[in-house]
């Protein structure tokens, strides 16, 4: 089975399980991580252990990076077969939202780069992949970013996910809330950038997210035509160990890498 058939059989597995429990979230364990919007909940622990043991199955000898459960560490070699699980992107939403964004989130890396990527948005039905040169899919249809090409008629995606991360974006990213056309916080980066390849956005911004919060989206993006980088314009990298992420379709990235001021 290919890394890409791999992801997918997991996401078609696992989805239902995540919405059982999402329409029964009052009986769902949470705990709060290092903030009271830093939530850990029971399905994101299932979610990413019955990962770790199914390709523990398939590839004894890859590596698994993932959010939870001391799993999130940058690994020695970055060049080797890693995995990287992201159980629940979104977990606030899954907890605290009526018809929420939340995703679980699959990529496969290789020679530093991803590879096969996979997003399953369970409530909705959505099912995202792609491959390197490959293109990239929702539910069987291939994915095109928009065309476009100014700001003041663009969709902007701004994650205001904690107090840090919101002073910062309020700061540097003033322009962009003052000029775009819409602003929307959907509160999971998946769902957001995964936007970005449908066009039904523009643009996503956020100062900083770990590796799994955008590994798999990143490809599904690119695929579809986006382009995605640092804030200062350095190509995103997901394991550089930098921060700031900035999605675009592409047309519009110049006018917003100029709009965020340091």
């Amino acid at each position: 089975m290919s890394e890409r058939a791999f992801i997918e059989t997991f996401l078609r597995a696992n989805s239902d399980y995540v919405t059982q429990k999402y329409q029964e979230k009052q009986n769902v364990t949470v705990t709060s991580k290092d903030s009271p919007v830093n939530l850990l909940t029971e399905v994101d622990l299932t979610i990413q252990k019955r990962f770790i043991d199914a390709t523990a199955e398939a590839w004894p000898h890859d590596l698994v990076v993932g959010e939870e459960s001391g799993h999130d560490r940058y690994p020695a070699d970055p060049n080797g077969r890693i995995w990287v699980i992201d159980p629940i992107d979104g977990t606030y939403n899954f907890v605290r939202g009526l018809n929420p964004s939340f995703a679980i989130s699959i990529a496969f890396m290789q020679d530093g780069l991803v590879q096969a990527a996979g997003v399953s948005m369970p409530l909705a039905g959505y099912y995202f992949f792609a491959e390197a040169g490959g293109g990239s899919f929702c539910n069987g249809r291939r994915l095109s970013v928009s065309r476009v090409q100014h700001l003041e008629s663009a969709c902007v995606e701004v994650d205001f996910s904690s107090v840090k991360n919101r002073r910062t974006i309020l700061r540097r990213g003033a322009k962009i809330i003052r000029e775009a056309a819409q602003l929307r916080s959907h509160g999971s980066a998946v769902a957001a950038i995964c936007q970005i390849a449908t066009g039904d956005a523009d643009a996503y911004v956020h100062p900083g997210l770990h590796p799994w919060d955008y590994a798999a989206a990143q490809l599904i993006a690119e695929e579809a035509g986006a382009l995605a980088t640092r804030l200062d314009g350095q190509p995103l990298r997901v394991f550089d160990k930098k921060k700031g992420v900035l999605v675009t379709n592409g047309a519009l990235h110049e006018q917003l890498l100029a709009s965020l001021t340091r």
